[in-house]
């Protein structure tokens, strides 16, 4: 494989199709490629600087724990939604993305259709790779639960019997977020239920292990170099708002702390979803590019056009 071709490829069918982006949002494909805002600043505490009056803090959640429940209530409505979105999102990206590598004309309406079609599969694959992780992560809670019934030194072993526990949850982690790259491009683009997509992932990890991690580290390595980038951009986003909150606290000024937070917020959220899915996309149709050619043997002679 000529990771050169690959990449370049990859960037090539983002350009053409900006709509792709817009896909790889409503999938939550959202990387910054490693990166990530943050500032360089120190928050110094002035010897007469008047410290913030959090009596009231209790009394002010009470008097609005309802209107904090239906906060609660409409983000976990709002989150089966997009994870229902995303579903359908995710094979209209990847299945997209194969027809404009194959040299085949596609559409955002055309590619929203390869999604529906693939929606129960890509669904039922989503749901079992999410089991997959959390029944391990809640397994870690049974050995404090059970050594607290003995006191604080049974928490204190339970926690202990964790730690190696910990580690192997994080890497079995890792290898399911690994495995269902391949996984779900099996799903979409062979058109195979979730257990067989994750049987033939399985075996194509197998076979073709060296060509996969070794794609693997090239898109690590590319994504640092995005992160480098993406925390740049923020760097410069950050500076003036940082230096707002922190003269706010320096000067005691409380009452306008929450306020600029909420413009940090309002302008920062939208420029890092947008960020981070143009990363992503780049990331998700690089995959789907590699996974067409994982088994093929050498470089293919002459790569078809890309679809209009």
């Amino acid at each position: 494989m000529r990771y050169e071709n690959l990449l370049t490829r990859s960037f090539r069918i983002l350009r053409r199709k900006p709509w792709l982006w817009l896909l790889a949002l409503l999938a939550g494909e959202t990387s910054n490629g490693g990166g990530g805002g943050g500032g360089g600043f120190n928050f110094q505490r002035r010897s007469r600087m008047p410290a913030p009056d959090l009596s009231l803090v209790p009394h002010w959640l009470a008097d609005r724990a309802e209107l904090i429940i239906e906060i609660a209530i409409g983000l976990l409505v709002v989150s089966l939604v997009w994870f229902v979105v995303s579903c359908i999102a995710s094979g209209a990206l990847v299945g997209a993305v194969a027809r404009i590598d194959g040299g085949e004309p596609m559409t955002f309406g055309a590619a929203w259709r390869i999604g529906l079609a693939s929606f129960r599969r890509v669904l039922t694959l989503k749901l079992l790779l999410a089991g997959a992780v959390l029944v391990p992560a809640l397994l870690l809670a049974v050995p404090p639960l059970v050594g607290s019934l003995g006191g604080l030194r049974g928490l204190l072993i339970g926690l202990f019997i964790d730690l190696p526990l910990l580690s192997a949850v994080l890497y079995w982690s890792v290898f399911i977020g690994w495995l269902s790259q391949l996984a779900l491009r099996a799903c979409v683009l062979e058109e195979l239920g979730p257990r067989p997509a994750l049987a033939a992932a399985g075996a194509l990890l197998i076979r073709r292990f060296h060509r996969i991690a070794l794609t693997t580290l090239v898109f690590i390595g590319v994504g640092f170099g995005s992160g480098i980038l993406t925390s740049i951009v923020f760097a410069f986003l950050e500076a003036p708002l940082l230096a707002s909150l922190i003269a706010e606290v320096n000067q005691g000024r409380w009452s306008q702390v929450p306020g600029t937070v909420l413009v940090g917020v309002a302008i920062l959220t939208p420029v890092s979803l947008a960020i981070s899915s143009l990363v992503g996309a780049y990331f998700a149709i690089a995959w789907t590019l590699a996974y067409r050619r994982f088994d093929v043997e050498g470089e293919l002679a002459e790569l078809p056009p890309l679809g209009a």
